[in-house]
């Protein structure tokens, strides 16, 4: 063989060393703990001011509560009957019979929408209900959340959605994490 044809021959390269590195790195990353070496990286974080050190005060809010009184059974008849939709593959839509909510506003138990709209119409209506705004530096409707119990339909949040808003709060908050019914 000639110089010429040496140096014309493919370079081949041996991968077997390049593999044994590529399995002994993973190994090292399945072993490693995370944790560990995060704890002992030096991280430059802000100190535990925040960028102001205003102080927000808390803002008084009507709260408005739904707890359910009786469940209710469901009634098909009107849909089509108890099953799945042949056209959405979704439950058949039913009215819920004998399904009865009462509603706390603030400390006062009432048991009909038209009296959470009228009490929620006393309390928009009254000057101790109006909060100081930070924005405007005049007076405000405090803001109400509404908090749905357990067992409590869409709909039952919706008309009192509905009765806060008619009432005239702007600021409307939802309360949650009450956990699923019994």
């Amino acid at each position: 063989m000639t110089a010429l044809e040496d140096a014309q021959e493919e370079a081949k390269m041996d991968m077997t060393p390049m593999i044994d590195v590529v399995f002994l790195m993973i190994i090292f990353f399945i072993c490693i703990e995370f944790k560990v070496l995060e704890s002992k990286l030096d991280a430059f974080l802000p100190t535990d001011k925040g960028s102001q050190n205003t102080v927000v005060e808390p803002e008084e809010q009507l709260s408005i509560k739904i707890r359910v009184e009786t469940k209710g059974t469901p009634d098909y008849s009107k849909y089509g009957g108890k099953g799945i939709n042949d056209n959405t593959g979704r439950p058949n839509r039913f009215v819920l019979k004998g399904h009865k909510v009462r509603w706390e506003v603030g400390p006062k138990p009432l048991g009909s929408i038209e009296a959470v709209k009228a009490e929620l119409d006393r309390i928009a209506n009254d000057p101790n209900s109006l909060i100081p705004d930070k924005k405007t530096g005049g007076k405000k409707l405090m803001s109400c959340v509404i908090e749905a119990y357990p067992g409590t339909f869409y709909e039952d949040v919706a008309k009192t959605n509905d009765a806060a808003n008619a009432a005239g709060f702007k600021e409307v908050n939802f309360g949650g994490g009450l956990g699923p019914g019994k």
